[in-house]
């Protein structure tokens, strides 16, 4: 059930609030303080009723007085409205002292709370919280407007402080508590509170409802069957309502696999009427579990019951990844005279008809396509392929070579036991294609903002925002955003070739060295956003940065330069100039690890750096700046110390001024300043498996090779990895032989750009040729394959990707690079062990000149 339609019901209690205010309105001793000495006594009155009173009172005290009796008559008769027109009078009369004053505002709070009256309620209780001595009523009242407002996360501390702080919590509080605990996504720690509920007061069903489905996400198969078991028993899952209700929670709660399963075996028992709604929401729920297979067969039932043009294409997106492109292309243009004629329908239809070998029935939907300013541009570029007289052919061998999906599914039996098999397709996350095909709406940096055709890509919708942020764990160490999450599914070396077209050749050459090999791949999670002023300088950017040479950059500023990339170059400076935090100091530790799993030389690293190029606070303006960003760093075998240290000044345009280096010898306490290096020299303490210009995935100068864009590809990434980072794993348990410990690490389904990088003539590497696979979500590079000169995969660089959301930002910690040939690997950036990284540290360009820094770490 979503949280809107429960939360009204848990509301404070206020069935004592007359007697509240009765109480705090005949606390004369509050008020005597106000009385004045008269000079001789007043004639006798005639008895009047406080009302006649007050009509002819002018005095603001005694006409305080007067309202505070009316409100407390109104509050005894429930009339909590015309109580708080009497309080809201009495204190603008301004007659009351300060602690009078203060009184009456609690007891008004009161009154707005019975009202229901939020609005006017919230800054009186925050005021008081404020403070820093409201009642444990007033922590409630708040948290419970919160709720109502749907401020989950800042209702949560406020609720579990009033529910701590007495002895005898109403269970309405604790029902409020468990709502917002949903509300802001803490699941895990709603469901104490929730079986706690169903302990106190069993004879609620939404209680039980609650509780069923949160143990079957948190807590044992077993234990959800039993708690559906006492439910059912109660009485409480006897109506299709009820079973609805379970079914829609179920899957909102993350586990849609598990929701419509129990609801097709309900619909096929009769237990939920075969309805164009539920036909639909079954549908839904098979979307969201990825099961194209099951989806079909649903959202055929509803359109034969209610036909409705988003119905047709949904089904569509579904013939289209079972790749039956005849009944796609009829759906699609079902849902095209339906009157859903736009942009991406029609690319769609194109796409099926030209999969049919169907030229002249794709040409006309392409042609139709170019009349949408979304799709314009990717249309023309399709029209102009299919009039070039080679479409037929290689449509025609692209059909002979199409994969058939066939296979079987089982429904879970999770909810109610028992096994239901059904024909179907592949289970969920089995590839098509590998090819992205963009939709033309793009997010603020760039990328394809919508998901891919199948759902196993989502919609980007802004990152990580700040609601989802989870609490700071021990040590200030970033903590994983999705702890419920579990892998969806693991590619080992026996399936690795159902996935094979998802996957780089560098993954691919893992699993055929070691049959251990794993990679547990996840929900898609586009987790990462920039702050609004990369966003914003992004748009400024576009069409007007440019680049003089492949490694000088102008008439950019702050964002990034390219988000409509042309070529290769345009797309390594976006990764170059991305945004990684004002400034940051971090620690961490790298190591080499053979193949018999002995560890070589093993180094801790720290990063003192200062962005001047991407800078919310203070960019740097190119045209007088030619500075990227200054870079301090040195190596030890200590978490103390300074074994080698280097200084780099990085620049944004070559031509004027190349890169500034310094370095410091180990035992020599002396500052030298030397040529610009970079390319294939080995990295300290990398026993030369990675190079200088492989540091973060690739940096430095660009006139080695001959960037090529190749285009956009749907691959595994290694993505979201906190689990890596958090301090839950040892380094002794991540460097385990041959291979990291692929257990720790998180593979998601995301789109990159391809980059083939080729050696440049009269140019020299160690690596002729290198291809590049970057996020389009962040920029950052995730995934090299670097070839020797005779064309052979050498080493394979691996980024795990972490978006850090305190700052909006991404990084790669840590970075690993295998050795195919000899069978080690180096890894870099290790966080779990170390000081957690700072960021938006204060820092200077003075404290990184050479002077400063000899002054300060050569010893």
């Amino acid at each position: 059930m979503p949280i809107r339609a429960f939360t009204h019901r848990y509301r404070v209690c206020l069935a004592a609030l007359p007697l509240l205010l009765s109480s705090s309105f005949a606390m004369a001793d509050q008020y005597r303080s106000e009385v004045r000495e008269l000079s001789a006594p007043p004639p006798k009155a005639v008895q009047q009723s406080a009302q006649q009173q007050l009509q002819n009172v002018t005095d603001p005290y005694a006409k305080s007085m007067l309202l505070r009796d009316l409100a407390s008559a109104a509050a005894a008769k429930k009339d909590y409205a015309g109580a708080a027109k009497y309080i809201e009078q009495a204190l603008k009369l301004g007659g009351l002292s300060g602690p009078a004053v203060e009184q009456m505002k609690k007891d008004l709070s009161q009154i707005y709370l019975a009202t229901g009256n939020y609005k006017d309620l919230v800054p009186q209780l925050e005021a008081q919280v404020k403070a820093g001595n409201a009642a444990t009523e007033t922590l409630i009242a708040l948290g419970a407007a919160y709720v109502d407002k749907k401020r989950f996360k800042e209702a949560v501390p406020l609720l579990q402080k009033g529910i701590a702080g007495t002895k005898t919590p109403d269970i309405s509080w604790k029902r409020a508590l468990l709502a917002a605990l949903m509300g802001s996504g803490q699941d895990k720690d709603a469901l104490p509170m929730a079986d706690q509920i169903v302990r106190e007061d069993p004879t609620q069903g939404d209680d039980w409802m609650r509780l069923a489905a949160l143990t079957l996400k948190y807590g044992s198969r077993d234990r959800a069957r039993a708690v559906l078991e006492l439910a059912s028993r109660m009485g409480f899952i006897k109506t299709e309502e009820d079973r609805l209700r379970l079914v829609t929670l179920t899957a909102q709660l993350g586990a849609p696999f598990e929701g419509a399963s129990t609801m097709q075996q309900w619909m096929d028992k009769g237990q939920i009427q075969k309805t164009a709604a539920t036909w639909k929401t079954l549908a839904a729920m098979w979307i969201n579990a990825r099961e194209s297979s099951l989806a079909i067969p649903a959202l055929e039932q509803a359109i034969m019951k209610a036909p409705s043009a988003e119905l047709y294409q949904q089904l569509g997106q579904m013939r289209m990844y079972r790749e039956q492109y005849s009944d796609a292309a009829q759906a699609f243009q079902q849902a095209v005279a339906m009157g859903a004629k736009s942009g991406p329908v029609l690319m769609t239809l194109g796409m099926a008809r030209y999969q049919q070998a169907d030229i002249d029935s794709a040409l006309q939907a392409f042609s139709a396509a170019q009349d949408f300013p979304q799709t314009r541009k990717l249309a023309e570029q399709w029209v102009k392929y299919l009039q070039s007289g080679k479409a037929r052919d290689q449509a025609l061998a692209a059909a002979k070579d199409r994969k058939q999906h066939d296979g079987e599914v089982t429904l879970s039996d999770r909810l109610l036991g028992g096994t239901v098999s059904v024909t179907a397709g592949e289970s969920s996350g089995t590839p098509t294609q590998g090819r992205a095909v963009a939709s033309g709406d793009l997010t603020p940096v760039g990328a394809d903002k919508s998901g891919n055709a199948d759902g196993t890509i989502p919609a980007w919708t802004g990152g990580i925002t700040k609601a989802q942020w989870p609490a700071a764990i021990a040590g200030g160490r970033i903590a994983d955003p999705f702890p419920g999450d579990k892998p969806l599914y693991t590619i080992t070396a026996a399936n690795v070739q159902k996935y094979r077209d998802r996957l780089s050749k560098g993954h691919l050459a893992l699993f055929s060295r070691y049959p251990d090999y794993t990679l547990p791949v996840y929900t898609t999670r586009r987790s990462v956003s920039y702050p609004q002023a990369i966003y914003d300088a992004t748009k400024a950017n576009e069409g007007k940065a440019k680049l003089a040479g492949s490694d000088a950059l102008e008439n950019a500023r702050l964002g990034f330069p390219f988000p409509q990339p042309q070529n290769g170059v345009e797309i390594m400076w976006n990764h170059r100039v991305r945004f990684r935090g004002n400034s940051a100091v971090m620690q961490t530790t790298q190591a080499v690890i053979r193949p018999d799993g002995s560890l070589g030389e093993n180094l801790k690293q720290t990063e003192r750096v200062l962005n001047r190029y991407a800078n919310t606070k203070d960019p740097a303006n190119l045209s007088s700046e030619n500075i990227l960003l200054y870079y301090l760093t040195w190596f030890s075998k200590s978490k103390t110390g300074v074994d080698f240290l280097a200084l780099v000044h990085e620049s944004a345009n070559s031509l004027k001024q190349s890169r500034n280096i310094w370095v410091a010898p180990p035992r020599i306490p002396k500052m030298f300043r030397i040529p610009p290096v970079g390319y294939d020299q080995p990295f300290p303490g990398s026993e030369a498996i990675m190079f200088i210009d492989m540091v973060d995935m690739y940096n430095g100068a660009f006139d080695r090779y001959v960037w090529k864009l190749t285009g956009k590809q749907e691959m595994y990434l290694p993505y979201n990895s906190y689990r890596i980072s958090d301090g839950r794993y040892k380094y002794s348990q991540l460097l385990t032989p041959k291979h990291f410990y692929q257990p720790a690490t998180r593979y998601e389904l995301h789109r990159v750009w391809v980059i083939e990088a080729v050696e440049r003539d009269g140019k020299k590497h160690t690596f002729g040729k290198r291809m590049f696979y970057v996020d389009e979500d962040s920029w950052n590079i995730v995934l090299v394959e670097n070839y020797d000169r005779s064309g052979n995969l050498w080493r394979f660089q691996e980024g795990h990707l972490l978006p850090v959301y305190s700052i909006q930002a991404a990084n790669s910690a840590p970075t690993i690079t295998y050795d195919l040939k000899d069978g080690r690997y180096f890894i870099n950036r290790l966080l779990s062990e170390d000081v957690p990284a700072q960021y938006d540290v204060p820092m200077k360009p003075g404290e990184f000149t050479s002077d400063s820094v000899k002054a300060r770490y050569v010893h």
